[in-house]
């Protein structure tokens, strides 16, 4: 606990907590807004102002929800509760991975296996070319030699899996290394090499939220010690680089390539940001609990929203509505906000009246 010139005493332990619980939701909005049929509202052939609001969302301010996540359960993975110190040993690493048996690995194979059989679906009804065995083994790792599974978003969690059964060897690097290992995975993170057969986002940022848990500090904490309006006008100010650097007219779906690295600034940036903005938020009294059945909906609403959401929601109006800019709008910013009422009145539905089912594929959340 610390004192405040505002509050008598800040719990950071508790600022964290609801900091993070709070962000689960709308960051799972993000990852939506990523996701939604980028080719279908660029056919729609929108103005320069237009394609570049929708740039700025999607592939520039979107894109600090996976980092964020990850940060967030490498936290979690090494949390004590009881305790500030970080015990990690082996009977503690083998009751994790048990853990996340059921909620990472069931629910990773139960939405596979779904995605599985609607292509099957397709095979039969629509005559689509089926997959050869090797294909169908490969939807539920590597799909057909791209790094993503079958049901794409769960590439996600294919890799925090990884990262968490390789956690020892983090634990060891980040205990006895400290920042020169974050750094030297930073460095890695930033540069163009390719090491791991899985992605570099997420061996550092879990590493990233790891440190603060094995070395017994606090995100929110150390965060508040940052200046705060220099630190908010330097994340606006590399948004607005990245932007003018990467965006590119309104021709063909792509995302930031042109300078990797002033994004990847923002990226940390925007990340210190977020987390300090909504802290403070919390701490000041602006946002007081955290919805628990919104937060307990985001799996729910990550493993379904992908179909609906490019195929339903972006392509039908899109086919119906004339293009401008107007429209694009509408089914751009509209889709999404959709999706997620409906998921998480499905999800409500489900979990009040299938509650063991509802809990198997969401990992018990």
């Amino acid at each position: 606990m610390t004192k405040d010139k505002n509050l008598s005493v800040i719990n950071y332990d508790d600022l964290q907590s609801k900091t993070m619980d709070w962000l689960r939701f709308p960051l799972m909005i993000a990852v939506c807004f990523i996701h939604v049929h980028q080719q279908v509202l660029i056919d729609m052939h929108p103005s320069v102002a237009a394609h570049s609001i929708f740039f700025l969302i999607t592939q520039i301010l979107a894109r600090l929800a996976v980092p964020l996540f990850f940060i967030i359960s490498g936290y979690y993975f090494f949390y004590n509760k009881n305790s500030q110190e970080c015990i990690f040993n082996k009977e503690i690493y083998i009751l994790k991975l048990k853990k996340r048996i059921r909620t990472l690995l069931i629910p990773y194979l139960f939405w596979n296996f779904v995605v599985l059989c609607i292509y099957f679906a397709g095979y039969l009804f629509v005559r689509h070319t089926w997959m050869s065995p090797i294909q169908v083994l490969s939807a539920f790792c590597y799909y057909k030699g791209t790094n993503a599974t079958i049901a794409f978003q769960f590439w996600f969690i294919r890799d925090l899996m990884i990262v968490c059964i390789i956690s020892p060897i983090l634990y060891f690097l980040l205990k006895k290394g400290k920042l020169l290992t974050l750094l030297l995975l930073l460095v890695l993170w930033m540069s163009p090499l390719e090491l791991f057969p899985f992605s570099k986002v997420a061996v550092f940022f879990f590493s990233l939220g790891a440190f603060f848990s094995i070395n017994g500090r606090n995100i929110i904490k150390d965060i508040a010690r940052l200046p705060k309006y220099p630190l908010y006008l330097l994340t606006g100010v590399f948004m607005i680089a990245d932007l003018l650097l990467n965006e590119q007219p309104a021709t063909t779906v792509h995302v930031v390539t042109n300078n990797i690295y002033v994004h990847n600034v923002f990226i940390l940036l925007g990340i210190a940001t977020v987390l300090s903005i909504i802290s403070e938020c919390f701490r000041v009294g602006k946002l007081k609990n955290v919805n628990k059945q919104l937060a307990n909906a985001s799996f729910f609403l990550f493993a379904v929203h992908p179909l609906p959401l490019s195929q339903i929601l972006n392509k039908l109006p899109a086919m119906v509505l004339s293009h401008n800019d107007f429209t694009f709008f509408i089914i751009y910013l509209l889709s999404v906000p959709l999706i997620a009422v409906i998921s998480v009145w499905v999800y409500n539905f489900l979990k009040k009246r299938f509650p063991k089912f509802t809990a198997i594929i969401t990992g018990g959340r």
